[in-house]
């Protein structure tokens, strides 16, 4: 559209310029080529702004399958995170729903507390929140893959409170060593 209006711009700018120079002199014509010229910018922003806004609409109700698994080649990016010493948990107070961890060789998920996960050196504290939030330990990294590759959206719900995601562990997965 932009494009149609530019060309029509500069095919008709030579004879708007003479008509518009004889009938109302060149003060004039300025300001009213300002005035046009803002009002086509001003249609050209709002046309922009209003796709922008139905594309991002669109987008945010497509609806995600939540029984999608992980897969396979996802467990693994987010194991050589884990690997690399990185923890997947929101980092707030108190509560921050269920994370993933490394501890020593096991690979841990569990809740996360004070932007924590919970390990095994919190003690008997772990040991009855793994049991009430439906955490797990896996003692090697075949283990965690093969749990983590057929869980999906529905399955890593926790209790329902800052879930882990697809979306989610894609994020995870595609950051960078270093951050």
């Amino acid at each position: 559209m932009f494009q149609v209006l530019l060309i029509i711009g500069i095919v008709a700018a030579p004879y708007l310029w003479n008509d518009a120079v004889h009938a109302t002199g060149v003060k004039k014509y300025l300001w009213i080529t300002g005035g046009l010229t803002g009002l086509v910018c001003t249609v050209v922003f709002l046309v922009w702004a209003i796709r922008l806004t139905w594309s991002q609409r669109i987008k945010a109700e497509a609806p995600t399958d939540p029984l999608k698994p992980v897969g396979v080649e996802l467990a693994n990016a987010v194991a050589e995170r884990l690997d690399a010493g990185k923890d997947l948990a929101y980092s707030h107070a108190y509560y921050c729903g269920m994370g993933f961890t490394k501890y020593g060789d096991s690979y841990i998920y569990a809740s996360v507390q004070d932007g924590e996960v919970d390990t095994p050196q919190y003690g008997d504290t772990f040991f009855s929140s793994l049991e009430s939030d439906g955490g797990k330990v896996f003692e090697s990294r075949a283990q965690f893959i093969e749990w983590l590759s057929i869980q999906t959206d529905s399955s890593l719900h926790g209790n329902g409170n800052q879930n882990i995601t697809l979306e989610r562990l894609q994020f995870f997965a595609s950051l960078k060593m270093g951050s």
